[in-house]
């Protein structure tokens, strides 16, 4: 049975949308722009706080690390075809993740903030692939490897200044977790780069004459997302809010889509009734209630900074929490590479999002 389609959803085949002008604005692109001008508001410096504590980071961020659940392990597809990938990631990156963290913790946390950079900046042409091949724009097309290019730089840019001006008021994971003492002018011409490729981006879809609005919005929120978190502002809450949100709202989006249109066709989660919009508080809960577990795991073995209070704890309960709490930040930042494969015309995730 082929799926019925969204409520006001664009029809298969070519389009500036990827599902719809409400939904895209209202769960990709809307929610960069938004967080970032709340950011540009902020006092400079400020804290993130218990409050943005709990949304930002525990409703948001960790808990769509745990919607990969619903591709992955709840995902009869997907465990009848990748059954080794999915129970060997898990593995291998706890294993790594000890050996690393027991020889040397400082490395573990560097190595693990430059996978988590790594994650994002691919989640930002991730998008930007589908929005292409939604839009029917050949993969090797110049327009194609340009707008690839130019997602990267700027999120790599902006990186690259943080490293450039280290310390700041915000931080990856840790305050050491960033190598530092790169020069400034490696920033700079990150920056000419940038907006070379940027510029020659905008000169070649003008060219084409044809406006795929979802698409470019993506690309403009992420240049306004990265610039605005780490570029124009220097505070924990400002970071926090701009980049958490442009990154796992629309993951989150991503995902129920996906899945509602899945189960639809008769392939759907064992979850499969949560998918549909009037059950999406139970489509949360389960990542939400994962997320909540783990950080207060966190809080209470390893940071003592927001629900616990400090204190000293043993050193070998950080040697086993650490690795076995980042295990599943690692295998969903390993995994999605794999997950988001469109693959041949015909399979399912390409069916599900591009027609």
């Amino acid at each position: 049975m082929r799926a019925a389609p969204v409520a006001n959803e664009v029809p298969a085949g070519p389009s500036g949308w990827l599902v719809s002008p409400a939904y895209d604005l209202a769960w990709f692109s809307g929610p960069a722009l938004l967080a970032s001008a709340a950011a540009l508001l902020l006092p400079d410096g400020a804290e993130i706080g218990l409050v943005g504590w709990l949304v930002l980071v525990v409703i948001v961020d960790v808990a769509h690390t745990w919607a990969t659940l619903y591709r992955a392990w709840l995902d009869p597809v997907a465990r009848r075809d990748r059954a080794e990938l999915l129970w060997g990631v898990p593995l291998v990156a706890f294993a790594g993740a000890t050996a690393l963290h027991t020889l040397a913790a400082p490395w573990f946390w560097t190595g693990l903030a430059y996978v988590a950079v790594f994650h994002f900046v691919r989640q930002q042409q991730g998008f930007a692939a589908l929005y292409r091949a939604r839009a029917g724009v050949p993969h090797a097309s110049l327009e194609a490897r340009v707008e690839h290019y130019t997602v990267a730089m700027l999120c790599i840019f902006p990186i690259l200044s943080w490293h450039a001006s280290l310390p700041r008021r915000f931080v990856w994971f840790t305050a050491e977790d960033f190598f530092v003492g790169l020069p400034p002018l490696v920033a700079t011409v990150a920056g000419i780069v940038t907006a070379i490729l940027f510029a020659t981006w905008a000169a070649l879809r003008l060219r084409g004459r044809v406006w795929q609005p979802g698409r470019d919005l993506w690309v403009l929120s992420t240049a306004v997302s990265w610039t605005v978190g780490i570029v124009l502002t220097n505070g924990d809450a400002a970071f926090t809010l701009a980049n958490v949100v442009a990154h796992g709202v629309p993951y989150f989006a991503l995902v129920h889509h996906v899945g509602r249109r899945q189960w639809r066709e008769g392939e759907g989660a064992l979850t499969a009734r949560w998918f549909e919009p009037a059950f999406v508080a139970a489509f949360l809960a389960l990542p939400v209630a994962a997320a909540l577990v783990e950080e207060l795991a966190w809080d209470a073995l390893v940071w003592r900074e927001h629900l616990f209070p400090p204190a000293d704890l043993p050193d070998w309960l950080s040697a086993l929490a650490v690795p076995l709490l980042a295990t599943t930040q690692l295998t969903h930042y390993l995994l999605d590479g794999y997950l988001w494969r469109l693959g041949p015309k015909g399979s399912g995730l390409r069916r599900w999002l591009v027609g």
